[in-house]
Parts: structure tokens; sequence; C-alpha cells
């Protein structure tokens, strides 16, 4: 038998006991009217050894005890934060006190009512008068989890995580706030909030690889989306002028530090723009958020400072030329595979001048976008669904925010003739039967809907797990996901 098992046997018998004396453990409700967080803050300035008439009521986790006979103390932990218990028998009572020693561990749930001190080592400490069992905990709380060398057991027992590390309570906070200031600033600027279907009968909107689902009442295939671009744009054509929607997206596709299968995006569409007001719009988000969640424009980042407020812009090409020193504005093909070739990037599987351009882009451009950057105007072949620069056809109203050598978003004046999404869907549809699987779907309902007329528009789409990544200074997308995807133990 582990001490593990042992420790739940010794519990199983405290519960058994409890019962036998009609003490519920398993409370149904709990009133209390303070937080561990308001406590510490007022009674800050308290001087050591000094006591308080002052009554509290709190209600959270015992994180530990430590019994002296009659004087002994325990952590409760609540949602804003910890504070020191002491139950003594001159002041709490023997009854009380002895209670607790026999039937209080670390993990339970308790309710207390009490008064304020301060320790003399200046420690604010609740001296509790009034104590309540909530909810008996049947397992021990892990004593080795700060600095645990498997993130996997992290990751799988986030609530274990959240329990015992108080920094990745913090990380939450943020992607909550996060999430909070790109809604007030889209409302502040006129936006819409929207919601559109997650269960689709064909996926759209982007280029990847979909999960495949049924529903058994219509005997049907449907898919989860992959983007909800589509349904906004429905959503213009019906009259909207500027809405948005955080949007969480599905994709059957690769697991590491920056991708998870489900992930969060915010996308917007907003009508009678074009990405020339996005790039604007895009600048101030990220400041606004950056501001109102951390106070700065200025973090940092795994050592690396970065400020949120100052923006690089270059073209696509001038991005290429800049970092690999090779000038790519050819309108000849063959000698931009050369030029790939020279720097050693391997587009044998590209199709056309745009791809080979994309192909190096990534292998030697992207890494090196540390500091916040705007790539625009991106290739004609790999945009399909963005509008052609009228002045260079080779390249699209397009633009991308990059930040550490990722991708954060995606941008393009919206294409709306009908006829030349039909064009593009058609030659992608010839792609997925040769074997592209991310390859975009004909969607005639969606062509059909253009047909009536939607009007010239740019959306914009952040991903908003990899911008909190940065606001967290967080290494893994994991780590700002509560429950990231995990291969289920055997």
């Amino acid at each position: 038998m582990t001490r593990e098992d042992e420790i739940r046997k010794e519990r199983e018998k405290k519960l058994k006991e409890l019962k036998a004396q009609s003490v519920e453990p398993y409370k149904h409700k709990y009133e209390f009217k303070d937080y561990a967080s308001q406590i510490l803050k007022k009674y800050s300035k308290l001087k050591p050894s000094r006591k308080t008439k002052d009554k509290v009521s709190i209600a959270g986790r015992v994180l530990a005890t430590r019994i002296h006979g009659k004087i002994n103390f325990a952590h409760l932990q609540d949602s804003s934060g910890k504070i020191q218990l002491c139950i003594e028998e001159s002041t709490s009572g023997k009854k009380l006190c002895d209670f607790f020693k026999k039937y209080i561990d670390s993990g339970d749930i308790i309710g207390c009512e009490g008064t304020i001190f301060k320790t003399t080592r200046g420690e604010i400490t609740v001296l509790v008068k009034k104590l309540e069992l909530l909810t008996k905990s049947l397992v021990p709380l892990p004593e080795k989890w700060h600095g645990l060398a498997d993130k996997e057991e992290r990751y799988r027992k986030r609530y274990l995580d959240l329990m015992m590390n108080p920094k990745v309570r913090e990380t939450f906070i943020i992607r909550t706030k996060t999430i909070q200031a790109i809604r007030e600033f889209l409302v502040k600027n006129g936006f819409t909030e929207v919601e559109t279907p997650i269960l689709q009968p064909i996926y759209g909107g982007t280029n990847a690889r979909p999960f495949e689902t049924h529903l058994a009442a219509l005997k049907m295939k449907l898919y989860l989306r992959i983007s909800n671009e589509l349904y906004l744009k429905r959503l213009l054509i019906g009259g909207y002028d500027k809405i948005f929607e955080f949007s969480p997206d599905f994709r059957n596709e690769g697991i590491d530090k920056l991708h998870n299968p489900e992930f969060l995006q915010v996308e917007t569409m907003w009508a009678y723009a074009n990405y020339r007001d996005n790039i604007k719009f895009c600048e101030k988000l990220f400041a606004f958020i950056s501001k109102a969640v951390l106070g700065t424009t200025k973090i940092i980042y795994q050592g690396k400072k970065l400020d949120l407020g100052s923006w690089q812009k270059l073209s696509f090409l001038e991005a290429l030329k800049k970092y690999t020193g090779e000038n790519f504005d050819t309108e000849n093909e063959n000698h931009a595979r050369k030029l790939a070739f020279k720097l050693k990037v391997d587009v044998s599987d590209s199709e056309n001048y745009g791809e080979i351009l994309n192909k190096v882009f990534e292998e030697k451009v992207e890494p090196q976008l540390i500091q916040p950057t705007i790539i625009y105007d991106y290739p004609a072949s790999i945009s399909g669904l963005a509008k052609l620069k009228p002045e260079d056809k080779r390249f699209t109203e397009r633009f991308e925010p990059f930040i550490m050598g990722w991708e954060l978003g995606n941008s393009y004046s919206e294409e709306n003739d009908p006829q030349k999404i039909r064009a593009y869907w058609k030659k992608a549809e010839e792609a997925f039967k040769k074997g592209k699987t991310e390859a975009q779907r004909l969607d005639l309902d969606f062509i059909k809907s253009l047909e009536y007329g939607m009007p010239p528009a740019s959306g914009l789409g952040i991903g908003l797990d990899r911008l909190i990544m940065l606001l967290t200074d967080s290494p893994s997308i994991r780590d700002v996901i509560f429950f990231p995807f995990m291969k289920p133990e055997k």
C-alpha cells in the first residue's frame, strides 16, 4: 500500500465517523462575505501582535495545517488568494479545536468565521470562532508540485495546477482581462458582437483540415468550423456594418507549442473599409489591449523586450529582400525557384510563384520578425479570398501581424465578386481531389448570398491564445488554455 493509499484510507475512516455523528461532510451551501485578498489589503497596516474585534467570514480550501496542541494553524485559499487561520483552544473553544485537529486535512474545503489579528511575525490571521466542514477531500494535495518537471501532469490535472500554483491562476486572470479588453475596444468603436454556427455543413474561410462529425437526426456529415469568416460575411450581406465574434475554431492538424486542435480567435468584419483601415485599427487594438491588461505597451517575452505600441511595416517583397538579401520581385517563376535554391529552401512542391515566395518567407523571414511587424501585400495564389492589388495583380490587399516570429492574425480587403470566388473554389476543389486535404471547398450557398451583393469590406482575425502567451510570458500555448488537448492516459 502506497502512502497515498494509506492517507485515503484514513480519510475514508474520518468520513464514516462524521456521518455516524450526523455531520454532513458535503454541504449544500455556505454563506460568506469576505475574500482573503480583501482582508489582507484592508489590514495591511495593522501592527504586529495587534488584535481587532472586526468579524469576517470566509470559505476556501485548506492548503496546509500545523498542529501544535492547544494552538493550531492552517492556510486557507479562496479564489482571490491565501490567508492564515488560527484555531486555539482558549478562544475558539475546546470542541472546535478538537474537531479541527481530528477531522480537518489539507485539501478540505471549509467555511469559518472569526476576528482579525496580526502575529508577532507580521502575518495577518483569522482567529477562528466558528468552523464548518463543507467538502471532505479524500486524497492529499501533492507535496512536490511547484516546478513539476512533468508538464504533461500539470496540463492533465489543471485543477491541481490552479490550486497549487498562484502564477497559473494569474495567467488565466490575464486571459480573462484580455478578452474583456478586446470586447471593450470593439464595442467602443461601434462593433456589434454576434454568434455564428460551430457545426457547419461545409467548412470554409481558410485553408485547413477539418474535424468531421455526424448529425444522427438528419443522417448527414457535418464539420467543426475552421473559421467563422463566411458566416460573418453573410451578416454583412444582411445589413450589418461592423461585427465581431469570439470564435472557438477547430483544425485537424499538428500539436506543438503554438498549435492546439481547439483554439480561440476574435474575428471582425468591417463594411466599407479596406485592409489599410484595418492596419491602423490593428495597431490601435494591440496597444489598447496591452495598456488595459498590463498598464503598458512595453513587455518582456522570454527575455526579449517588445513594444506593442510600435510596429514596423514592410511589404511581402520588402521583407524578403531585407531578410534574405535577394530580390524576388520578378515575373519569372523559374528565377524565383533559382533564388530559393540559392537560399537552400526546398520549393519542389511549390506549384507557382506565390507558393515559392511563401515557402521562402516562412523559412527565412518569419523567424526574424521578433519585434512587432506588419507584413502586407501577400502573393495572390495563397490569398484566394482577398482582393487583388489593382496596380500589381501578383499580390493582394492582405496583411498579417507578427511578433516573436509568430503570425498573430490575418486581414484583407474581402473579395466580394461571386464569379471570382467561384473560380477560385473550383481550382481549390481540383486540388482537394488530388489529395490536398487543407484546400478550401466550394460553398454554393455562400456564393448565392454574394450574388445579392456584399459591400466592400475588410475582416481582421487575431489568434487570442498566442497573444495571451505574449502577455503572460508563457512559453507554450498549453500554458494559456485551461484544458489543452492531451492524449488519454492508459
